[in-house]
């Protein structure tokens, strides 16, 4: 049986706007306003904005096969009952249709189907199970909201399912919105008060691309307590956490807003200024290039596993 939009959505996970038209079924991590804050800025912040990064189907079910297609979206990524079993890679005219039987002895499995993150967004054409089939929502302990850079989108995490907000939010059992937008930075325009989502946390981590952006320091410390201001205001009563700058390969190339130690000092004030939780990125990762998939900026799948990880005890403490 197929299943209907209205059913897809009750499944789904990680969207905060979606729709269903003649190409098939779409949901968007960032809202419309979001995406024309960052089309101001450049059109490839738009599209990094527009992919589907922490989307995910997530579902119970006793059905013995699970099937979707796709208009759009490279590459998915399905888990059954925690394990990641497979990975679809779709290229050029490749027929975007993906069938997988249930074999794991179980009267019921837990399905999570991740979205692509990077590129063109997954849009759903259909998703299938056996006739007279049941299925429910996966149900969740808690809601955590993330927004950030490349980093947090997951750039060169090797799977997408596992960046560090992907793993974070599995440790937790959280349901959760990934913002995570390449070559972002601090700024209010990129930032929707609106966005339809009540997180019990929620997480900033931005600083290492405004170490480039901005024109001065104090551009760039403007940016920082704007964007603060709302995310703090929107999200009040929530637990707030902003996570500085990870390590930087590249840190004594000279920049206009100064030294990125100078840049990572000041993100952690705003940070600490607007009442967040100050988590220190450079205690997240190695100083390695190795667990770098470019040696000097982005984890692999390695330093996301250790990002992960380091994260999950500090926030520990507080969720």
């Amino acid at each position: 049986m197929k299943l209907s939009f209205s059913e897809v959505k009750s499944i789904t996970v990680g969207s905060v706007e979606s729709y269903e038209d003649a190409s098939g079924m779409h949901f968007a991590k960032c809202t419309k306003k979001q995406v024309d804050g960052f089309r101001a800025f450049s059109e490839t912040l738009a599209v990094n904005a527009t992919a589907t990064t922490g989307v995910r189907l997530d579902f119970h079910t006793n059905s013995k096969s699970f099937s979707f297609g796709a208009s759009s979206g490279a590459r998915f990524e399905l888990y059954i009952n925690g394990v990641f079993t497979d990975y679809v890679l779709w290229r050029g005219d490749d027929e975007k249709v993906f069938s997988k039987a249930i074999a794991t002895g179980k009267d019921e499995n837990r399905i999570t189907l991740f979205f692509p993150s990077h590129d063109a967004p997954g849009v759903l054409s259909f998703v299938e199970l056996d006739d007279g089939a049941t299925f429910a929502p996966h149900v969740f302990d808690c809601k955590i909201f993330f927004i950030g850079d490349s980093i947090t989108q997951g750039w060169e995490s090797t799977y997408d399912s596992l960046s560090y907000a992907n793993r974070t939010s599995e440790f937790f059992n959280a349901d959760s919105v990934i913002q995570g937008t390449g070559g972002a930075f601090f700024h209010e325009s990129i930032f929707d008060e609106a966005v339809d989502y009540d997180p019990d946390v929620a997480i900033v981590a931005f600083g290492t691309n405004d170490w480039g952006h901005f024109s001065s320091h104090d551009e760039l410390r403007e940016a920082a307590r704007a964007f603060l201001d709302i995310f703090a205001k929107r999200f009040a009563g929530k637990k707030l956490f902003g996570i500085s700058p990870i390590w930087r390969g590249n840190a004594d190339a000279p920049r206009a807003t100064g030294a990125f130690c100078e840049v990572c000092d000041t993100v952690k004030q705003e940070i600490l200024s607007h009442g967040l939780v100050l988590i220190e990125g450079e205690t997240l990762t190695p100083s390695i290039p190795d667990f770098y998939s470019d040696k000097y900026l982005h984890p692999n799948g390695l330093g996301f596993g250790i990002y992960a990880e380091n994260l999950c005890k500090i926030l520990k403490n507080y969720i």
